[in-house]
């Protein structure tokens, strides 16, 4: 999985031109996971995000009002997520999916 992590993070500095990246595991509801099975969130990070550089923990943990989940955040549909995918998936030769 973190090598994977650091392969997909390469992809992602480079393509959304962010300078870092936050690599999250949430283990457990009282982590914040909110789905059943092991994912790493891979965080695109760019300088002044957020103004204290900690305060991603809060916004993922749930206790900011804008979350990436949030109620008034327009949710992608199936297809703009499909796009982005396929997108992203070129990056990675066929020979080492």
């Amino acid at each position: 999985m973190m090598s994977s992590a650091q392969r997909i993070g390469a992809v992602v500095e480079r393509e959304y031109r962010c300078t870092s990246l936050t690599n999250v595991i949430q283990d457990g509801p009282q982590a914040g996971q909110t789905v059943p099975h092991v994912h790493m969130h891979v965080i695109p990070r760019k300088v002044g995000d957020w103004a204290n550089n900690d305060d991603i923990y809060d916004e993922l943990a749930g206790k900011n009002k804008m979350r990436v989940d949030n109620e008034e955040r327009k949710p992608r549909t199936e297809q703009e997520m499909k796009i982005e995918a396929d997108w992203l998936r070129s990056f990675f030769p066929k020979e080492n999916q």
